[in-house]
């Protein structure tokens, strides 16, 4: 470790170009991690605040919830809980500004309904709780929003916390508000059904009727898999990228030290210590190289604008951290095998 660390203080330079390439990689590795993190969030978190088991839906509707529509007394009274659920796009304005949203027809305390941060459940028609998505938007409490395609007004009497569905932030109303934006539903007809039951499996539905997991119906929003598989696509060719360079960076300066290790071969030191000695180097600089990128990327996550859906997580950004330095020691193989063939004879000249 000592004749590692003393070389890369003796060529600042050249090491340090590597550190340089290393930090720009493993930033941009941790700034998409962030990104994928904050896009997954901004398509499931209202899901996943439902902590519920399985969502029933029209077996025809392709475990979409807007595509579908069921009759409430096939479902009601066979599972331990239940929560019906309406869907309807919208676009809302309060005079100022303009959004797309959807808006849920939900009972005020079903657990389909996220916390309030400020303000009060609806009570009464035409009352809406907007998730805090809108309220960063511009939204306030009080404002009656118009809407494009109905003459009804709703007016925000609360906020919740952000309960985004499929990248869209949400109102949440009651079903007779729904019924007057969409005369499609009414008091025997929903678009879904959200359960809480660890035994939904062992019911029995209607023929078209079917039960998903939420886990799966989760992986079935529109662009949802699309979205994630580029994005790891992404990260998986960063870290053959990371190992790719330093491969060429070590192994080329491995060739420049060809004499070097054939006059410390002659003096006894065997090919075991000198590979170590590599090693050592490229732990060094692939430490040096990932906790620098991971200091700028936390830096500019407190700067970064709310509008970019960026959210890092800890574990991630420290697994992340830990497979860049991986695969950059890995990368160094090359030069192990170079320094093994080495003959001091020839070396020497």
């Amino acid at each position: 470790m000592y004749l590692a660390w003393n070389e890369i203080r003796r060529n600042k330079l050249k090491f340090g170009l590597i550190i340089g390439i290393l930090v720009m990689v493993s930033y941009l590795l941790f700034f998409l991690s962030g990104l994928a993190n904050g896009l997954i969030n901004m398509n499931r978190e209202g899901i996943d605040k439902w902590h519920a088991d399985a969502i029933i839906l029209n077996k025809d509707a392709n475990k979409t919830v807007a595509q579908s529509v069921i009759d409430k007394k096939e479902v009601d009274g066979n599972f331990k809980k239940e929560a019906y659920l309406t869907q309807t796009g919208v676009i809302v304005s309060n005079g100022k500004e303009k959004e797309n949203a959807l808006l849920f027809g939900v009972a005020s305390k079903s657990f389909l309904m996220p916390k309030l941060i400020s303000g009060h459940a609806f009570k009464e028609n035409n009352q809406v709780v907007a998730d805090k998505t809108l309220k960063e938007k511009g939204f306030k409490l009080g404002d009656k929003l118009t809407l494009s395609q109905s003459d009804e007004s709703l007016t925000i009497v609360g906020f919740s916390e952000s309960a985004k569905y499929n990248a869209s932030p949400v109102l949440f109303s009651n079903a007779q508000t729904m019924e007057k934006i969409n005369p499609m539903f009414n008091e025997d007809k929903t678009n879904a059904v959200v359960i809480k039951d660890e035994n939904w499996k062992e019911q029995d539905l209607s023929n078209n009727l079917g039960a998903v997991a939420i886990s799966d119906f989760v992986e079935s929003l529109p662009g949802y898999q699309a979205q994630n598989t580029t994005l790891n696509f992404m990260i998986v060719f960063l870290f053959i990228i990371s190992a790719a360079v330093i491969g060429i960076f070590l192994y080329v300066i491995t060739l420049q030290k060809t004499s070097l290790f054939g006059v410390l071969k002659a003096q006894g030191f065997t090919n075991g210590y000198l590979a170590r000695v590599v090693l050592a180097q490229t732990f060094i600089i692939a430490l040096i190289g990932t906790v620098i990128g991971l200091v700028l990327t936390l830096i500019t996550g407190a700067f970064i604008p709310a509008a970019v859906p960026v959210a890092f997580n800890a574990l991630t950004l420290i697994l992340f951290g830990i497979g860049l330095i991986l695969v950059s020691i890995v990368g160094s193989l090359f030069s192990i095998l170079t320094v093994r063939k080495v003959d001091p004879l020839k070396a020497i000249g």
